[in-house]
């Protein structure tokens, strides 16, 4: 237990020596938030609630979306690259300890970004909830993002991190897009909206929203990305499997 905690510890402090991770994963939502924001009424009424609170979750869930996806695929990438796995052999640590390490640094580091924006948004624009509707949302949040670690380890198939890093920004950006956090799919084309209900980045938000508008999440939003986090797993391990034979 002593020596997880203290590769978890290694990897949050690495992590946050990383400037381009602070500025696309934390910088860059909030200063989206502001401008959004700022050009639009705050207290304009959307889906049960005001948009200075739901736009505000859409950025969340995209900053968590972006790091999930971005850190996992290159940090798994660059163990692949380099003789990490060798190396840790001489020492005393297991090689599920060291992905467990891994996982627990970025959900510590996605828990912070999580408090950070609903701090600092919350104080600034006076968005007023229960400390039980910001625990719940930020649970949800938190926990249910669980499929993009999932399609991160899918993104460590690539042969450079350049290529790994700009289509983990591709595929997140355009995820979060299509999945209406940039936007409200009701604004969108038909075609859009159609497709966009469907995606992995409007259920997670949705259920986010949900919970915002004091609505329960339903099992089907829970139930797709549950298939999605099955859907990326399996793809990952099987073009990993398959790479492995070349």
């Amino acid at each position: 237990m002593k020596t997880l905690y203290k590769t978890t510890k290694i990897e949050l402090l690495r992590m946050f020596r990383n400037n381009y991770f602070v500025v696309f994963s934390i910088v860059m939502p909030f200063i989206f938030y502001a401008i959004y924001t700022s050009s639009i009424s705050g207290n304009m009424a959307i889906e049960g609630t005001e948009w200075k609170a739901y736009f505000l979750v859409s950025m969340t869930c995209f900053s968590l979306m972006s790091s999930s996806v971005t850190t996992m695929g290159i940090q798994l990438l660059n163990d692949r690259l380099q003789p990490w796995m060798k190396w840790l052999q001489s020492l005393p640590i297991k090689r599920w300890e060291y992905f467990m390490a891994r996982f627990l640094s970025l959900m510590v580091l996605n828990g912070l970004i999580i408090v950070l924006l609903f701090t600092v948004a919350a104080n600034w624009k006076n968005i007023e909830l229960s400390l039980l509707a910001w625990v719940k949302i930020g649970a949800w949040v938190w926990g249910a993002i669980i499929p993009f670690l999932a399609l991160g380890t899918w993104v460590s198939v690539f042969k450079t991190t350049e290529t790994a890093a700009g289509f983990a920004n591709v595929a997140t950006l355009g995820l979060a897009l299509i999945g209406g956090l940039w936007m409200p799919l009701n604004q969108m084309p038909a075609l859009v909206q159609m497709i966009g209900e469907w995606t992995p980045g409007h259920l997670y938000a949705q259920g986010a929203w949900a919970l915002l508008a004091g609505e329960a999440i339903s099992f089907a939003t829970i139930g797709l990305l549950l298939l999605y986090f099955a859907l990326f797993l399996s793809g990952s391990l099987l073009t990993h499997r398959y790479l492995q034979k070349e």
